[in-house]
């Protein structure tokens, strides 16, 4: 699975209502898109960054930026780094890095 690769299948429950199958066809697009964003920017983060920080850096809602994380460390491209930062919420959250693999995905 790539970077642009999205599995429509694991965008919805899998007995949910056709309005929820229309909107995962909907956004995949957009999904695959910002988990280059995300990726791109983390790759800027020499120290790591929070998915409240990428959100930020990129101006995307935090709630879209946090899945792509998930997705981009079953990827293997992002990497939990241990340490955590209390967010705007005062709550502790993953410090995320990037892994050399893609590091490679995006020199190319």
């Amino acid at each position: 699975m790539g970077i642009e690769d999205v599995d429509i299948k694991k965008m919805h429950h899998r007995d949910g209502p056709d309005t929820e199958r229309a909107a995962a066809v909907q956004i995949a697009s957009r999904v695959s898109g910002l988990r280059r964003k995300v990726l791109e920017a983390l790759a800027n983060c020499t120290q790591g960054a929070t998915g409240e920080q990428l959100a930020a850096i990129i101006d995307e809602w935090l709630y879209s930026v946090k899945p792509r994380l998930t997705e981009l460390q079953r990827m293997g491209l992002v990497k939990d780094s241990g340490e955590r930062l209390v967010n705007s919420r005062k709550r502790r959250e993953i410090v995320w890095t990037i892994t050399n693999k893609g590091m490679e995905l995006i020199n190319g």
